[in-house]
């Protein structure tokens, strides 16, 4: 089934390519012209900084995808998970609460609340801690590049699987701004609103942007009032750039995020009925998330002549309080509370060449302190709550790290480029509860090697080495035989190509990847004989990925774009330890998706002097899943359907807006085998439309 339909939307795809190409080129000389002056963001013309440096899209020697701020209000892209949804080989997924997410990329999955995520997410060059900050909104966000395959060499051990680069709007030397209302389906209202300008003329400048939301939620729970899925919160961005010189600038931002939202809900589901139940949610005792993040960071560049110097100094704190239903049933037995605080500061100093010759590169250190406060309480319902379980732990990482990256042009078209990082890392595990310590050390090099050759001014390919890290640490609460787990390591071999066609009106990329797995991280609930049953991180021994990915885009006239991609992965388990070396062998890892495929539409029409037209639909289809290492618990494929309908008359904006039109609903985070011969599993929420109405000035 998954096969047929790679085949079948790969050929729907390339012959979309080719007809549009023949179009095209059946145009007369003028009108050709007229239609790619049209084409003012073709992706060989947007300007990317993922890699620490000024490049165009498709002369990176990286899969690369790129959501522009057009498209970002276009499709009604509310956070990171909505702006990722159109890139081939990445799903994420709610989770068991805002903080806490359900990623397939690549072969890489999440490892719940303890672990560390797949890829990076960078913000105007500030590496964000842990889970906690994907889930703001996008306020005042300019761009976002999505690098896939390992980026440890400028990133660390979190970007084993990718990167994700937010670049944020800059404050502008002119008053101007935004703000737009929606009200949707669940009584829920959302409100955005951004102001930019000049405090100085020329020197000192502003931007502050706000998003703000209350909902019912639209997930009902059978023993309790309260929607599953309720939640309010206010997420703000802003930032002041000074620049006293030409040569000199400083940019100081600031983000906070503050919500209080349904989660940790869970409903049982017969293992035998898995595949095809939803279950409904009966908790006498609703889940609330009380959430607090703050982020601060201070950004230096200085102009040294042939190079520029970059500082960035970083401090953010994140808190999650929750408190919910500890048997998940209407019975008052069992409740839990959960107390997560993580603080983190991290200094970089980077020297990155100005780009102009055939030798480009940057040098740099990086250092980050992280310290993550966790408390649980589990027991009897109950006035006060008699909680005969408690998990009080305190952990300390503490990185250091030296990178840099060389690029070279052999000629005006072969260019290899090559680089290093090394990270040392301490951790401290501090067992309140018991008075105990815990210690221990990793240290892993990262490296990057790749040469590419531009064949023509629209063909460009190259050919990838890349090793990525992803640390190791502790499992707070766990048996001692299950106390630490080991880092992760990937190797990633990737050949690829990009190209465009008709003045820039088609482009077609692809990639083929292979990569090699040692002691790759899942998370997997454990039983230890005479002890109990434990839900821990572990290493799988040898794991392996082969995939591949395309993209196209299409732009055959004034105002349309057509974009498409697709992507596949197969994942192996090849060893499996340390209960059985040979158990599970060839076994998909579970919560990877092997399949997705992406469709999405845009187009814009003037229908008077006065007033355009602005549409948006997407289509994302996602193959099956397995949930258990044993690949009993399978959910089989879902298509998703969301769109954005609207007209713009002069400063103001009018829209209709649908997600999940199929009305497609989807496990997002599983307990698998939890109740013996029944699974827990919480799902994703119904079909949702409403209005917006927006105004620009």
């Amino acid at each position: 089934m998954t096969r047929q339909f790679l085949t079948a939307f790969t050929t729907k795809a390339l012959l979309s390519s080719v007809l549009a190409t023949g179009t095209l080129i059946g145009l007369s000389d003028r009108a050709l012209a007229q239609v790619a002056d049209e084409t003012a963001q073709a992706p060989n013309e947007i300007t990317v900084t993922a890699r620490k440096r000024n490049e165009t899209a498709q002369t990176v020697a990286d899969p690369i995808s790129v959501v522009t701020q057009a498209k970002i209000g276009n499709a009604d892209l509310r956070t990171l998970q909505d702006a990722v949804r159109l890139t081939p080989n990445l799903v994420v997924l709610d989770g068991l609460y805002p903080g806490y997410k359900t990623v397939s990329f690549r072969g890489f999955t999440t490892l719940g609340r303890d672990g560390e995520f797949p890829f990076a997410t960078v913000v105007d060059g500030v590496v964000q801690p842990g889970q906690m900050f994907f889930q703001q909104d996008l306020v005042n966000v300019q761009q976002i590049e999505i690098l896939r395959g390992p980026q440890g060499t400028l990133y660390g051990g979190g970007a084993i699987a990718g990167a994700i680069n937010i670049v944020t709007r800059k404050p502008t030397n002119e008053f101007t701004g935004s703000a737009a209302v929606q009200y949707l389906k669940g009584n829920e209202k959302r409100a955005t609103a951004s102001l930019s300008g000049p405090i100085i003329k020329d020197k000192l400048f502003f931007t502050v942007g706000a998003s703000a939301y209350d909902t019912d939620g639209l997930i009902k729970n059978l023993a309790n009032p309260k929607n599953v899925d309720f939640g309010k919160g206010l997420t703000t961005r802003s930032q002041l750039l000074f620049t006293p010189t030409e040569n000199l600038s400083f940019a100081l931002s600031a983000t906070t995020t503050d919500s209080k939202t349904g989660g940790l809900w869970l409903a049982p589901v017969p293992d035998a009925d898995f595949r095809d139940t939803i279950p409904q949610p009966s908790e006498n005792q609703a889940g609330i998330v009380k959430t607090k993040l703050r982020g601060y960071a201070l950004k230096s560049d200085w102009a040294l002549g042939g190079a520029t110097l970059t500082a960035v100094t970083a401090y953010s704190r994140g808190r999650d309080y929750t408190t919910a239903d500890g048997d998940f049933t209407a019975a008052d037995n069992y409740t839990q509370t959960v107390r997560f605080v993580d603080t983190t500061w991290s200094q970089e100093l980077r020297l990155t060449s100005d780009g102009t010759g055939p030798l480009k590169w940057n040098v740099g250190f990086y250092y980050q302190d992280e310290t993550r406060d966790y408390q649980s309480q589990y027991g009897n319902a109950g006035n006060p709550p008699d909680f005969f379980s408690k998990t009080d732990t305190t952990r300390k990482y503490e990185t250091f790290a030296g990178f840099g990256q060389v690029s070279y042009a052999l000629t005006d078209r072969l260019e290899v480029t090559g680089g290093f990082r090394y990270d040392w890392e301490n951790q401290k595990l501090i067992d309140h509860v018991n008075t105990l310590l815990y210690k221990q050390k990793f240290s892993e090099p990262q490296g990057k090697a790749s040469v590419s050759y531009k064949w023509s001014p629209d063909l460009f390919t190259y050919a990838t080495y890349s090793r990525g890290y992803r640390k190791g640490g502790f499992n707070p609460g766990s048996a001692d035989s299950l106390l630490t787990y080991n880092p992760e390591t990937a190797d990633n071999y990737e050949v690829g190509f990009k190209s465009n066609f008709a003045g820039n009106m088609v482009t077609l990329n692809g990639a083929l990847f292979y990569t090699n797995f040692k002691g790759q991280q899942f998370s997997t609930s454990r039983v230890i004989a005479g002890d109990g049953i434990y839900t821990a991180i572990s290493n799988i021994g040898k794991t392996q990925v082969m995939g591949a990915e395309g993209e196209l885009s299409i732009r055959p006239m004034r105002g349309l774009s057509i974009n498409a991609s697709v992507g596949y992965s197969d994942v192996k388990i090849k060893s499996f330890v340390p209960e059985d070396q040979d158990a599970y062998h060839d076994n998909v890892i579970p919560q990877i998706y092997r399949f997705t495929a992406q469709l999405g539409v845009d187009y814009e029409a003037d229908l008077s002097d006065s007033v355009k037209l602005v549409a948006h639909g997407d289509a994302s289809h996602r193959g099956n899943v397995y949930w258990d290492v044993q690949n009993t618990l399978e959910t089989g494929p879902k298509t998703f359907f969301n769109a954005k309908v609207g007209i713009e008359f002069g400063q103001f904006s009018l829209a209709a807006i649908g997600r999940n039109l199929s009305n497609e609903r989807t496990p997002m985070a599983v307990g698998p085998h939890a109740l013996g011969n029944a699974t827990l599993a919480s799902y994703n929420a119904p079909r949702q439309y409403g209005v917006e109405f927006g105004v620009k000035f």
